[in-house]
């Protein structure tokens, strides 16, 4: 049995919140209510609508949810970490996001680093890097120094994900929201969906923060998607026939 909170435990892989003497299975209607303590509320609204209309067994309350991992620029690694060791009384988020920031600066190599920083150059040059680094001067030791410090150092993008995608060999899918422009689309990463990976789905919200997505089915919430439990109307919003 692994406790989430004190209310909140996981038992047999099953969710449960106890009050008092009582024992309460969480289930697809009161999910929301009860791992809420946990910090799990509902995806936007426009994508409930948006998910609602893409499903063949609509539901009458939505299943799908949004966690934040955490802040201070390592959201996206926080997300990624926490969904590939989901409830584990053994995972050390900070620990974890330093071996995922070591594997990815490991992986730069000249080419890569060569073709990230021509980038990043052209995003300066149109005044859009936002890091608080020089892409002209700096050195691809520097760079991957960066990549493993982290926080403010370096918050990661989505040419990182696109590299620690093939590293970690899962399929990751971003739910774009920018509620100031009202527009909800799936982002596109140029990476066909691969059904024999696992999937992570994250919420990128106004040009600024990651979120890990989860669907609560059965009497779980998934973070971490296989073919077979990733629902059928995220594989239509990407254009993915089961």
């Amino acid at each position: 049995m692994i406790y989430l909170t004190d209310n909140i435990y996981i038992k047999s892989d099953l969710f449960y919140y106890k009050n008092g003497d009582k024992e309460i299975k969480i289930n697809d209607n009161n999910w929301h209510l009860y791992l809420s303590e946990y910090g799990w509320e509902k995806v936007h609204k426009r994508w409930i609508i948006k998910l609602n209309k893409l499903s063949d067994n609509k539901k009458k309350n939505s299943t799908f949810g949004c966690l934040d991992c955490g802040e201070g620029g390592n959201c996206l690694f926080n997300c990624i970490s926490y969904a590939l060791t989901p409830y584990s009384e053994y995972n050390n988020l900070e620990e974890n996001i330093f071996i995922l920031r070591s594997i990815l600066s490991d992986n730069i190599d000249e080419s890569l680093f060569s073709d990230i920083i021509e980038i990043y150059k052209i995003s300066m040059a149109n005044g859009e890097f936002e890091e608080d680094w020089d892409p002209f001067t700096i050195t691809m030791s520097e760079f991957k120094e960066k990549i493993k410090q982290g926080g403010n150092e370096y918050w990661g993008d989505f040419l990182l994900l696109s590299i620690l995608k093939k590293i970690l060999k899962i399929n990751i899918i971003i739910l774009y929201s920018n509620t100031s422009k009202n527009e909800y689309y799936n982002y596109p990463l140029l990476h066909e969906y691969d059904k024999g990976l696992n999937t992570i789905i994250l919420s990128y919200e106004d040009e600024i923060h990651f979120r890990l997505i989860g669907n609560y089915s059965e009497q779980q919430m998934i973070v971490l998607f296989n073919n077979n439990n990733i629902p059928n109307e995220v594989l239509r919003l990407i254009n993915v026939l089961r």
